[in-house]
């Protein structure tokens, strides 16, 4: 009966040693977990998925707890998706900015020749509500006046703007929805770059600068880093018969 307890007495040492030999071989690492879940969030949150995955795969490594574990998956998952989403949502606005950017070069180079006919509904300074213009033959300085018409083009809505007497002082204007530089529409020399007041107190470039080839050679453009916001493509003769314009071009 002694030898019979003593059998059982070191069954059960043997199996407790065993399990205290298993624990003690554990990767499990409370310090080295949060490590692994911190570095992993951190990676995420600045959208490097590469680092996010080795550090993952380490926190499965040291962390317990299969339920936080989970949660960061989660966490890596839903923002790869918001990322990817953003980025779609960047390039579908870049798109359909160049798609503007193409009519507003077209709509200019094609009506520089001849601005009065880029609409059929052109308005003139001094003409009656009816209509009407004055007659230069009448009147020597009737055409010495700005004209303007407003053409659209899907939803877009491009101006132009034109001395009467003198159909090469002119501009044509639209609004750009995302920020565009002069690059975007042909090559160019920079004539002044500055800063303008935006919304909320703070500043946006903006850029005027000379075409100096293509179809726009010979113009120039004012744009900024706004978006939404108007740009120019005009005859340096323009900015001598309209002040504001010559203001927003910086002089």
């Amino acid at each position: 009966a002694y030898m019979r307890r003593m059998r059982v007495h070191l069954h059960a040492v043997s199996a407790l040693v065993l399990v205290l030999g298993g624990l003690g071989c554990s990767n499990k690492d409370a310090a080295k977990c949060q490590e692994a879940t911190d570095t992993t969030r951190k990676a995420v949150a600045s959208g490097d998925y590469t680092v996010a995955g080795e550090w993952r795969n380490r926190a499965y490594t040291y962390c317990e707890d299969q339920g936080a574990l989970a949660v960061l998956d989660k966490e890596i998952v839903d923002k790869q998706a918001a990322d990817g989403a953003a980025k779609q949502a960047e390039a579908q606005r870049a798109a359909e900015n160049d798609a503007v950017v193409k009519l507003f070069v077209n709509f200019a180079s094609s009506n520089r020749a001849a601005p009065d006919r880029a609409s059929v509904s052109t308005k003139c300074d001094g003409d009656d509500a009816d209509g009407g213009k004055p007659d230069p033959k009448k009147d020597p300085k009737a055409l010495e006046r700005l004209c303007s018409a407003t053409r659209s083009a899907g939803v877009s809505s491009f101006e132009v703007h034109y001395w009467d007497a003198d159909h090469t002082i002119e501009m044509f204007s639209t609004k750009l929805p995302q920020p565009t530089k002069c690059d975007a529409l042909g090559p160019n020399k920079s004539v002044k770059t500055w800063d303008v007041p935006a919304v909320n107190g703070a500043s946006v470039k903006r850029w005027r600068c000379e075409f100096t080839s293509g179809p726009l050679a010979g113009m120039q453009m004012v744009t900024s880093g706004a978006a939404n916001a108007p740009a120019y493509i005009f005859s340096t003769s323009f900015l001598d018969k309209d002040a504001n314009m010559k203001k927003i071009a910086g002089g």
